[in-house]
């Protein structure tokens, strides 16, 4: 499976880690879904394409030649085939790393919505920003603080697998920001074609 190449390409990788890091690149790499949530990932539904490189003026022509009496259940399984319901709740149902979707059409325009898409790194809302944690010696961390006490930031840096956080001592902290890169990666759609694009859209 598509899902076990990957993790095989991992595990390739891990063994030329040195010894004393792996832990901490096993985690980074994914390890928790192997073992539980991206499990999911590998039963997605898959869209049937053929894909392309939309352009958000390729993909508003599409929407714009009709949204209406879309099929919902296809609109939905495109929803979770571009991972979208992995980090986006629609009607209470998804993840919640990014903004809840469900009155999403109501606020915001077709276009708008591509454009977040295809480049969410135009705008990144601070409300869902990641942070850049600077370290004394000379690295940098960077994922979604989630809590922090007097003494630690806890950091989740995998949005497929929210619930594996990293501690970081503040000690051994220089400085922290928002990254101007958005946690969601860009061209999420660029599997569909006109039709599945559509069904998406209007979902």
């Amino acid at each position: 499976s598509y899902f076990g190449f990957i993790d095989k390409a991992r595990q390739m990788a891990l063994a030329n880690v040195p010894k004393n890091q792996l832990e901490h690149f096993n985690t980074v790499s994914g390890d928790s879904l192997v073992d539980g949530s991206g499990n999911n990932l590998a039963n997605l539904p898959r869209p049937k394409g053929p894909g392309r490189r939309w352009t958000i003026e390729q993909a508003s022509l599409v929407a714009d030649s009709g949204l209406l009496n879309r099929n919902f259940e296809q609109g939905k399984a495109m929803f979770a085939a571009t991972l979208c319901a992995q980090c986006h709740t629609m009607q209470g149902e998804g993840g919640n790393i990014g903004p809840d979707l469900t009155q999403l059409g109501n606020r915001f325009t077709t276009k708008d919505m591509l454009e977040a898409i295809l480049d969410p790194n135009k705008v990144v809302s601070d409300q869902y920003a990641a942070t850049v944690f600077v370290l004394k010696d000379g690295s940098s961390v960077v994922g979604r603080l989630t809590n922090e006490d007097d003494n630690t930031y806890f950091v989740s840096q995998n949005p497929f697998a929210p619930q594996t956080v990293r501690e970081i001592p503040k000690s051994g902290v220089t400085s922290t920001r928002l990254s101007r890169v958005s946690l969601m990666m860009p061209r999420l759609i660029n599997t569909l074609n006109n039709e599945e694009l559509k069904g998406l859209l209007a979902y």
